[in-house]
């Protein structure tokens, strides 16, 4: 029996309009080898939002963290391009709009799926399995990580240039959102621990940083005494 899984996918917020509290986002990527070894092949959405999407049965749904009890959206329109599962999703202006304004202010820049795989096909040889059908039941926005050790699902796979950018980019976004924003206070709450956790992620890279080696050399030993001792000084 075929077992459910989520992926995850960063960065992927193609387009907004808060006015009509859409966002337009990629949900999925295909061709994308992941930490599982698994790539999610072009077609693979393609009978699940025939059955279940906007213009079928409408079922399936916009969650926050993969909560089923927190669902904070809908599919307007869901299909498959050469780069992967578009979506335009109707985000709910429920809790005081909190995930409006988590979206605005680019504190949402992730998202997942959660699926059961229904068509596979492993290449033993090089270790992938090749995704060829999905049953798609939700996708995800996705901000707070797990523990401190993974603030974010983008940091996966960045170098520790890239990741340092990437944790002050957002680290950013969060001191703004604390400052000046008009949250409930269980996303208050939220927003400040993760903040911490960003930045104990900082601390924890930046001690992984090690300092450019001198190029500089001395052909001999200096003589320190002689160099005081000379008329020069």
């Amino acid at each position: 029996m075929n077992s459910f899984k989520t992926k995850d996918i960063s960065y992927e917020v193609k387009d907004m309009d808060m006015t009509k509290g859409q966002v337009i986002l990629y949900a999925s990527r295909f061709n994308n080898i992941d930490s599982d070894g698994d790539i999610i092949e072009l077609g693979a959405f393609a009978k699940t939002i025939k059955e279940n999407g906007p213009e079928g049965k409408n079922r399936i749904k916009h969650l926050y963290q993969h909560d089923s009890w927190n669902p904070i959206g809908k599919p307007l329109d869901m299909s498959e391009d050469s780069s992967g599962l578009l979506i335009t999703s109707y985000i709910s202006d429920i809790k005081n709009g909190d995930y409006r304004k988590l979206y605005e202010q680019g504190i949402i820049t992730e998202h997942s799926i959660g699926f059961i795989p229904m068509k596979e096909e492993h290449d033993r040889e090089a270790n992938i399995n090749h995704i060829k059908e999905v049953k798609l039941f939700e996708y995800s926005s996705v901000t707070w990580g797990a523990n401190e050790d993974t603030p974010v699902v983008g940091m996966k796979g960045m170098n520790q240039i890239e990741k340092s950018a990437f944790l002050v980019k957002r680290m950013d976004a969060l001191s703004k959102a604390l400052s000046c924003g008009t949250f409930t206070d269980e996303t208050f709450v939220q927003i400040q621990t993760h903040y911490e956790q960003v930045k104990a992620a900082i601390l924890e890279t930046l001690k992984e940083v090690k300092p450019p080696e001198s190029t500089f050399k001395f052909d001999k030993p200096l003589d320190l005494v002689a160099m005081f001792d000379s008329e020069d000084f």
